[in-house]
């Protein structure tokens, strides 16, 4: 695991993901569709032009990564980036099978609340990965930066019990710390978990605390202990027709 290629590398989480993957031995490389923007706030990283509308561009990017972070977001447009950015990778990396750590949200399975459409295109977009059966570890925080402020430890939970209006928070460094070591360790492949800051003293062993979740079923839609999601013929003509044709292109295992 070297070269790590991060979409989403200058919003408010890729500028902390960037730098904890550096420091952790890896190769971050920015791919923005603004290079000049990425190196002010990014110095020193690699950068690559690449926008998840431009399949030549996000093909070039991601050739030859070991892995990919998805660390992207819109409150907008949450089908074209939340979601969209998952097929347009996928189809990206043309049959190669690089580790992938997509990051969503906590309560991205519940149907209320003001944020449900927003977390409906997020779940469609972890549902597409988990069916592709690239490697992946996706990651459900909780709200950025929210928690008391002598939190030093993290909890990862499975389940996606906790609803979004109790402002569960994490700090933007466990995130980042969370999804590097996701790449740096086998037991995180094929694992759904929301993150939390918690009390007590930083979390040392993440071997450990991989281990001890449940694993995704190979190629199912929905995470190990999450409520059953709705069928595939109850989705959007747009994700019932990005998985036909990635399953025609053989990326999808389902």
């Amino acid at each position: 695991m070297k070269r790590v290629v991060v979409i989403g590398a200058t919003g408010s989480i890729g500028r902390v993901v960037v730098p904890a993957l550096a420091a952790h031995g890896l190769a971050p490389v920015a791919a923005v569709r603004d290079p000049d923007r990425a190196r002010e706030l990014l110095p020193n990283v690699e950068t690559i032009r690449a926008d998840v509308t431009d399949p030549a561009g996000l093909a070039r990017a991601v050739r030859g990564a070991d892995g990919i972070v998805l660390v992207h977001g819109s409150d907008r447009r949450p089908a074209d980036v939340d979601y969209g950015a998952v097929p347009a990778v996928l189809e990206a990396l043309d049959g190669a099978r690089p580790r992938v750590v997509l990051m969503t949200s906590m309560a991205v399975t519940h149907e209320t609340g003001s944020w449900r459409e927003i977390m409906r295109w997020k779940a469609r977009g972890e549902r597409l990965l988990r069916a592709s059966g690239v490697p992946a570890t996706i990651v459900r925080p909780g709200w950025f930066d929210a928690q008391p402020p002598d939190f030093r430890g993290v909890t990862l939970e499975q389940g996606d019990r906790t609803p979004v209006d109790s402002r569960r928070g994490v700090s933007r460094r466990h995130i980042a710390d969370a999804i590097a070591q996701s790449l740096l360790h086998d037991e995180a492949v094929g694992v759904t978990f929301e993150l939390f800051s918690a009390p007590g003293d930083a979390l040392t062993d993440w071997r450990a605390a991989f281990g001890a979740l449940t694993q995704d079923a190979t190629g199912a839609f929905d995470a190990a202990l999450d409520p059953t999601g709705p069928p595939l013929s109850h989705e959007p003509d747009r994700v019932r027709q990005d998985m036909e044709r990635l399953r025609a292109a053989g990326g999808i295992v389902t």
